[in-house]
């Protein structure tokens, strides 16, 4: 090992954050704790847009309030309690499933646009057909976030909009 190897190494062991099995001064490191992936269905995401649309009032510069966030989790877990696979709908868990169902409404919004050059159905999505798959690709390198609406629907557009 190079000396700054050695230094390294041992700057890592006085701070406790590496293990050396070996070493006796060292401590195992505690176990990481993960948590559970918080997984949406789409009844649950509309009830979220709705609970919002019903809490319009509270938002400040734009954005919704950490009460209302909070009341929304409250909301999540009253009326769709948690299950084992499915993770918490925690106020943090609502603030980033609704910035991504605004993402994915600007995303089929900009579809919608002529300016895009594809045809936009609410019930087929964005109608990619085999002759235009080049296009498509070419497309969705520079906007990642409408890749998922490649002849799918958004469910949620007029709830976002």
């Amino acid at each position: 090992m190079s000396g700054s190897s050695v230094e390294s190494t041992h700057l890592l062991h006085s701070q406790g954050l590496a293990n050396d099995p070996l070493n006796p001064q060292c401590q195992p490191l505690p176990p990481r704790s993960c948590k559970k992936p918080v997984m949406w269905t789409v009844e649950e995401e509309a009830a979220l847009l709705n609970f919002l649309y019903s809490h319009l009032g509270q938002v400040a510069d734009g954005n919704f309030k950490k009460t209302t966030w909070n009341a929304a989790a409250a909301y999540m877990a009253q009326n769709f309690p948690p299950t084992g696979s499915a993770g918490n709908k925690t106020s943090e868990a609502c603030e980033h499933k609704f910035k991504v169902l605004k993402k994915s409404y600007y995303a089929v919004s900009n579809l919608k646009s002529v300016a895009s050059g594809f045809a936009y159905s609410d019930i087929d999505g964005a109608m990619i057909m085999l002759e235009s798959t080049d296009l498509w690709e070419w497309y969705t390198k520079s906007h990642k976030e409408a890749k998922p609406f490649h002849n799918v629907r958004f469910p949620h557009f007029e709830g976002v909009e």
